[in-house]
């Protein structure tokens, strides 16, 4: 079976290896696959979509940003990315005021960099359009000035787009509106402008809250609270909001006023197995330099393997192409010329397994990126044991007392309190880790995770 070279190491090496959208430039035009309500993240609705990590909220980000504002023709709507920085001590009004302009900084540096691009946009505009966008440039780039004025040199761009923004940075600006001019008001003029250069408006992305999750999220709880409740912004024709913001802030964000009186909509970013499945092709496909491809194009066994990924994928892309990736090496390796076999995927299953991990705060157990259910207190209090002991082997005696009986001391003789003879209790321990097996295990008669060591001990493997 032969196929057409489209191999592109670029694209390849983007494809299973970061798994992060905003590191694969050349791959996400190739691989995005539109979320169900995409028609209705499209039109100037502030909106936030909430998801887990690996859900794909930058992917989604970068291909509005493409539908609005594509590399190669003049912009629907000016798309500045912003990612706010905490301001330690300044909550409220104050916070959303240095916020706001900060969002307005990167509004400034957007429009120039457009302008470089396509500087046709400012050259046919009347003279007062002109005059308010030079100001609004001015007004907001700030102490960047010198700096930009370096990034445009080292543009590819024409010298004639290169020449109209050191002008724009250079020359002084005809004043507009009063140094005190609310943001509403220079939002409003803005667009108003902008208008007048054929966009339609401002969408202000606001993406990259998961670094601000490693510590407290109470600062970010309420910046987010008092910028969403803010509706003199929300309420401005031709500015949206579109922010991207982890699930667990959406009991937060659900609280603003924004969303309370309708101005904002928030939805979940969710993807159907359908769905998936096409992204984890079309990333494989890549990885491998073909146009397209099946699972069934990588191994015979792909009805297993599609039961696999619905089982421990999770609900995200990247815990499905995490799974995916040494059946993909396997097939590179094997020289890419014929699916693999059946033999081939279940040694991979069992040499690849998906790893177990347990948060200790929440007390969720996941496989791969799946969260396991159905454990009882004390099925779970083995599996934690031995989760928490991970790097040993676990002697009988003391997964018996300390986590199955939930005791602090394990007796060593008869004569100890507590003390239980083990002919008693073996066969309940045996029977507590058979019902653990039935629960955790892909396939319970031949463990990959619970191992027993010859009656002595047990190990957790494959953990981290």
């Amino acid at each position: 079976m032969e196929h057409e070279d489209h191999h592109n190491p670029l694209i390849a090496a983007e494809a299973l290896d970061t798994l992060a959208a905003e590191r694969e430039p050349y791959l996400q035009p190739l691989v995005f696959v539109e979320p169900t309500r995409y028609a209705a993240y499209t039109g100037m609705r502030s909106l936030v979509i909430v998801g887990d990590s690996g859900s794909g909220k930058t992917a989604l980000r970068l291909a509005l940003t493409r539908q609005v504002a594509p590399e190669n023709a003049p912009p629907t709507h000016l798309v500045a990315t912003w990612q706010p920085e905490l301001i330690e001590d300044v909550r409220g009004s104050p916070a959303v005021r240095i916020f706001v302009r900060q969002a307005l900084h990167a509004c400034a540096t957007t429009l120039l960099t457009t302008l470089i691009r396509h500087p046709n946009l400012f050259h046919r505009a009347p003279p007062t359009v002109q005059m308010s966008l030079h100001w609004f440039l001015q007004a907001h780039i700030g102490e960047d000035r010198q700096h930009l004025l370096a990034v445009i040199e080292e543009q590819s761009a024409a010298e004639e787009g290169k020449a109209l923004c050191r002008r724009l940075l250079s020359d002084p600006a005809a004043p507009i509106l009063h140094p005190d001019a609310t943001e509403q008001r220079i939002i409003a003029h803005l667009t108003g402008a902008l208008r007048r250069i054929g966009m339609h408006g401002v969408w202000v992305m606001i993406d990259g809250f998961e670094p601000w999750l490693r510590g407290s999220t109470a600062p970010l709880s309420d910046l987010v609270i008092a910028m969403l409740s803010t509706l003199e912004l929300l309420d401005l024709n031709g500015f949206a909001i579109k922010m991207f913001a982890p699930r667990s802030l959406a009991p937060d964000i659900a609280r603003s006023w924004g969303v309370v009186k309708g101005r904002i909509e928030i939805d979940t970013l969710t993807w159907t197995p359908e769905q998936l499945m096409v992204i984890t092709e079309r990333h494989i496909a890549a990885k491998i330099g073909r146009p397209s491809l099946h699972l069934s194009d990588l191994c015979v066994a792909d009805q297993d393997i599609r039961n696999w990924l619905q089982r421990y994928g999770g609900g995200t892309p990247r815990g499905w192409l995490r799974l995916i990736r040494p059946l993909v090496d396997a097939f590179a390796t094997s020289g890419a010329s014929h699916p693999l076999s059946e033999n081939d995927w279940h040694t991979l299953k069992r040499t690849h397994p998906p790893l177990l991990s347990i948060d200790l705060t929440t007390d969720r157990v996941f496989i791969g990126d799946a969260e396991v259910s159905g454990l009882q207190p004390r099925p779970y209090r083995l599996l934690r044991y031995l989760y928490e002991n991970r790097s040993r082997r676990v002697p009988r005696s003391e997964l018996y007392y300390r986590a199955y009986l939930g005791r602090t001391e394990e007796p060593r003789t008869h004569d100890d309190h507590g003390w239980e003879d083990p002919n008693a209790w073996s066969n309940v321990l045996d029977n507590a880790i058979l019902r653990l097996r039935r629960i955790i295990e892909p396939d319970p008669r031949r463990p990959i995770y619970i191992l027993t060591d010859r009656g002595w001990g047990v190990k957790l493997e494959h953990a981290i």
